[in-house]
């Protein structure tokens, strides 16, 4: 239900060449607050896009850094991620930052048309390097 709710919101994805474009679109993209030579430091998602799209990656994001019934975890890596995050940061900007990883797996998916298979960093940078050896 999620997957189509995001792809009849998004529409034509051939609009979004990097993922930090399809993050402004969703709206999650942090806002500019500068004047002159003052540049804000406070900075907060700019919600541009819509409420309903932006609330719809919000609870894919829980979902994904939440525990099963049985104590397994639905996505371990993303759940390592925000672990890692809520050492330095409070736990809404580590939920933010969740949501930011989860739109770069979604762009990743629609870009190269493929299934998504949940691997952890270490393998992912196993297999760029030898992918760029083959090169």
């Amino acid at each position: 239900m999620t997957a189509a709710t995001i792809l009849a919101e998004v529409g034509d994805f051939s609009a979004f060449q990097k993922p930090n474009k399809l993050m402004a679109y969703f709206g999650i993209d942090p806002s500019v607050k500068q004047s002159g030579k003052f540049e804000g430091t406070q900075n907060k998602m700019s919600k541009r896009s819509s409420r309903f799209l932006r609330r719809i990656l919000y609870t894919s994001a829980l979902a994904n850094i939440h525990k099963k019934c049985n104590g397994e975890l639905n996505n371990p890596v993303l759940y390592e991620y925000y672990q890692k995050k809520c050492v330095s940061k409070p736990k809404k900007v580590a939920l933010g930052a969740v949501m930011h990883k989860l739109i770069s797996i979604i762009f990743a998916v629609l870009r190269d048309k493929k299934p998504f298979e949940l691997k952890t960093p270490e393998e992912h940078a196993k297999q760029l390097v030898i992918k760029n050896k083959a090169a």
